[in-house]
């Protein structure tokens, strides 16, 4: 990964130094306000997000270390602490307390390609104290599908949830994500 380098963030003062310095709002953007999310998020919000995710789980961001730039980002937390996941989750049989959930992960344009989302999901396995991770992704999301695939996810039949989310023409929409959960053989 040449000038890349994996850094890990687990208090929202750290987060909250880096959030600009790193251009993390950038590289979000980059990853979420195309197809197929087309979401708009201000960079309060994303700010809040991420000082939230570093509080109560763990954060590996990859920084391009030549431009201290954010190449990407990976963001969990203990699936308890997302309760509404954590429902359908419980709802669908699978134990909560056996599971991290992805809240967040996105590699920027120019990273893509280049095994930074298998290195940041690794490290982060490395790191969380259960064997079981939960992700979910829009169910149009080949790429995001198939990186997760490539890891070991396999979707969870029927488990999917409907996200609304606010679009980047400024209404109001609606989704349908499925579920993809990473448990060890």
């Amino acid at each position: 990964m040449n000038n890349l380098e994996l850094l890990p963030v687990d208090s929202g003062k750290k987060m909250a130094e880096l959030f600009a310095k790193v251009e993390l709002f950038e590289t979000y953007m980059e990853c979420f306000a195309l197809p197929p999310y087309e979401e708009h998020f201000t960079a309060d919000e994303v700010e809040q997000l991420f000082a939230r995710y570093a509080e109560k789980g763990l954060i590996i961001l990859c920084l391009d270390m030549e431009l201290y730039r954010c190449a990407g980002f990976f963001a969990a937390v203990p699936l308890v602490e997302d309760q509404e996941v954590a429902q359908i989750a419980q709802d669908n049989g699978l134990n909560v307390a056996d599971f991290w959930f992805v809240e967040e992960v996105g590699v920027g344009k120019a990273y893509r390609h280049k095994q930074i989302f298998s290195t940041m999901e690794q490290e982060l396995r490395k790191r969380i104290p259960v064997q079981g991770l939960l992700s979910r992704t829009k169910k149009i999301n080949t790429a995001s599908l198939k990186a997760h695939k490539k890891l070991g996810y396999r979707i969870v039949p029927g488990m999917t949830q409907v996200v609304k989310y606010q679009h980047l023409s400024g209404e109001e929409r609606r989704d349908e994500r499925v579920f993809m959960k990473y448990w060890p053989k």
